[in-house]
């Protein structure tokens, strides 16, 4: 490491050391110093929440205790850098921040000067060697995943060193750093060739077949372009630097995966990991039978997509509402809009509006746009009923966005919501089973599929379709309306406890969702549950004071019969409560 001018300098590789800015030693007694110096410097631009410090430092103590600690280490860590010219600590609400422009570091730190230079040679020093804290497994399990990732990170570079004699592109036939055509602005995803772990080579092309398949179901997000296995099989999971290997390949987010026996059957570890920064976006294991079949197989993978393409959605979502508003292309403009739209009140659907219809001046024709503003207006339409002049520029925008991209499983979807709402189910149903037939990991496929089956009557059938929705995205944002439509099923196949629970999931993510009110009411007068309707009854009352009994008949039942028995019960329960 060498020391810049003015600076401090810090030892992360081997034993801790601090060098002041006038070159010499700093000696930091505390061990947990030490151990928030190093969370400090390996957070992104040298920041962790406070939550966050606690857990990994003290979080064998009581919360107060906790904060307290916290308090009095960075009182005393400010006293050994009182000599800086700049603050080198800051402590503002949630978050504690180092200063990393007055730091010189020995390993790359995000964000900081350094961040691109090469890490230490493999077998050279251990991070922060010797160091331990007994009793706080957060910072144990912290620190061995470091550990780990600073090896991966150097055996990426020195496997990287080894292919030199294959040059990368020049810039002049293809500049990585740009996006692909038509995909300005879109994060791009690269799937890395999956470890085989096993110790059975046989298994070898069963972990690459996996990273094949999925690289095959993540192609049909059409808002995601997704690197070809020729470029991204160039690397392989856990041997890789993300930094570079995201430059390399033009791509935002890797997709890694590992495959390790598990007595005679196998785990899939796959990490989504964002490669600007380095960081673990999601990870999850996966249990596979021995056979390794593609029956067995296909479930995962579409869980494993329909994980990705919401984890992924949601990162892009903050990225875009952090840029400054200024930020006016079309691309930042849908994904300020669909985090407006995910926030669900009248307000930011009003801005979400705005933002689509700007979009759509920029880029009339473009895919996403269409999708979404079609989206946009059909949701309105359940949560507050929109005017028919609304419904038929619904319809008009489904329809264009099928032309615009036939291969978008998402148009028909929302195609085929309108189709329902206009009450011609059966146009509706065959629309949401071409969604499902282009995408079968498509969350919203399935749900609206479940809701159309609910509308024909054939409520037993809509079960495995809404549950296949909540499989495929438990934390989706309109995973009340789901477990609506659940309950709903449930309810008209008079299996009373289970429609109470699923309306009950639904309405502890939307308190005021009149539907699963309604369904809860039916389902506890029918059950005659007298105690638990006399509360629900309250409950809806307090949660939804304008609801009218209206709003039952609007429900596109194909047969009215269904209109008549939830307003049955909802009249007789209240009558009744």
């Amino acid at each position: 490491m060498t020391a810049r001018s003015g600076v401090y300098s810090v030892r992360l590789m081997g034993a801790f050391r601090l060098q002041g800015i006038d070159g010499r030693r700093v000696e930091v007694a505390s061990k947990k110093a030490i151990g928030l110096i190093a969370l400090l410097a390996t957070g992104r631009d040298g920041e962790r929440t406070r939550q966050f410090l606690q857990d990994k430092l003290w979080g064998s103590r009581e919360s107060v205790q906790a904060q307290t600690s916290l308090r009095r280490e960075l009182s005393n860590l400010r006293r050994l850098f009182a000599d800086t010219a700049e603050p080198l600590l800051f402590a503002e609400g949630t978050r504690v921040s180092l200063n990393l422009r007055a730091v010189a570091f020995d390993i790359p730190i995000p964000g900081a000067a350094n961040e691109n230079d090469p890490p230490e040679p493999r077998g050279a020093a251990e991070f922060l060697e010797g160091l331990d804290l007994p009793g706080e497994e957060g910072f144990e399990d912290w620190l061995r995943e470091q550990r780990a990732l600073i090896h991966a990170q150097a055996e990426g570079w020195e496997a990287n060193a080894d292919k030199a004699a294959t040059p990368p592109l020049p810039v002049h036939l293809v500049d990585l750093s740009m996006p692909a055509p038509g995909f300005e602005g879109r994060p791009a995803v690269a799937v890395l060739k999956f470890q085989n772990q096993t110790g059975d080579s046989a298994v070898d092309i069963a972990a690459e077949g996996i990273s094949e398949d999925l690289i095959d179901q993540l192609s049909r997000l059409r808002w995601l372009p997704v690197i070809a296995r020729s470029s991204s099989f160039n690397f392989t999971s856990g041997e890789i630097d993300a930094r570079f290997v995201g430059k390399s390949l033009g791509a935002r987010y890797l997709i890694e995966g590992r495959l390790r026996s598990a007595d005679a059957d196998f785990v899939l570890g796959v990490s989504a990991i964002d490669a600007e920064t380095s960081q673990v976006i999601w990870s999850e294991k996966f249990e596979l039978p021995g056979s390794l079949s593609n029956e067995s197989l296909a479930p995962v993978l579409a869980d494993l997509t329909a994980v990705l393409d919401a984890r992924i959605d949601h990162v892009e979502q903050g990225r875009a509402v952090s840029r400054p508003s200024t930020s006016r292309d079309v691309n930042t403009l849908i994904w300020r809009g669909r985090w407006h739209m995910n926030r669900m009140t009248q307000r930011d659907n009003a801005i979400a509006g705005e933002l689509l219809e700007e979009a759509m001046r920029l880029e009339p024709a473009n895919p996403e746009v269409l999708v979404q503003a079609a989206w946009r207006i059909g949701w309105s339409n359940w949560a507050e009923r929109v005017k028919s002049q609304e419904m038929r520029e619904w319809s008009r925008l489904a329809r264009e966005a099928t032309r615009a991209d036939p291969e978008d499983g998402r148009a028909y979807a929302i195609l085929g919501g309108y189709e329902m709402m206009v009450r011609n189910n059966a146009r509706a149903l065959a629309l949401y089973a071409r969604a499902i037939e282009l995408n079968p990991s498509l969350p919203l496929g399935h749900a609206l599929m479940g809701s159309g089956l609910n509308m024909a009557g054939r409520a037993e059938k809509a079960i495995i379709s809404l549950q296949t929705a909540l499989r495929l995205s438990p934390g989706d944002a309109f995973a009340f309306h789901t477990l609506g439509e659940l309950a709903t099923s449930y309810c008209m196949t008079g299996r009373w406890p289970e429609a109470v629970d699923a309306a009950d999931q639904s309405l502890i993510r939307r308190p005021a969702y009149w539907l699963a009110h309604v369904v809860k009411i039916n389902a506890l007068w029918r059950g005659r549950d007298e105690r638990g309707l006399a509360a629900a009854a309250l409950e809806m009352k307090r949660a939804c004071p304008r609801f009218a009994q209206e709003s039952i008949d609007w429900l596109p039942f194909e047969d009215s019969h269904w209109n008549a028995y939830f307003r049955e019960g909802y009249g007789q329960a209240l009558g009744d409560a």
